[in-house]
């Protein structure tokens, strides 16, 4: 009887626990990044198109978010109005653009899409997990 227990514990620790924290992880990831790039302000959709997720290999979080070069500054923001606190100091500036026109600016305000991916959906990132749990509770 005792050997059928530990048997059993240890299907749940060494098969289950692992598929379920995949599952829910994966859940998670895919709310995220789907809110994200319905909040992704959009020209020409490189950046919305660009925002993935990803499960690590030790099942310990899942990390979402874009490999564009320019994506943080949209997130962020950049001169007067970085939220970082690291934007431009000498507000404004003028720069040419590839055209050869010259522009001034102050910067630009942040736009935080994975931010307020998150924090709308802060409610709903345990959900994947508890019914994760409630079904195996449930033997399914």
């Amino acid at each position: 009887m005792a050997g059928e227990v530990y048997l059993n514990i240890k299907e749940v620790v060494d098969k289950l626990l692992p598929e379920a924290l995949q599952q829910g992880l994966e859940a998670v990831g895919q709310l995220i990044e789907n809110e994200a790039k319905a909040n992704c302000p959009h020209d020409d959709g490189q950046l919305r198109a660009s925002i993935t997720h990803q499960v690590s290999d030790e099942l310990d979080k899942v990390s979402i978010g874009s490999n564009l070069e320019y994506a943080p500054y949209i997130h962020q923001g950049t001169g007067l109005y970085a939220a970082e606190g690291d934007g431009r100091k000498e507000v404004p500036w003028r720069y040419q653009d590839a055209k050869g026109e010259w522009h001034t600016t102050k910067g630009q305000k942040p736009q935080p899409f994975l931010r307020d991916a998150i924090d709308k959906n802060m409610d709903k990132l345990t959900k994947p997990f508890e019914n994760l749990l409630n079904r195996q509770n449930k033997g399914d």
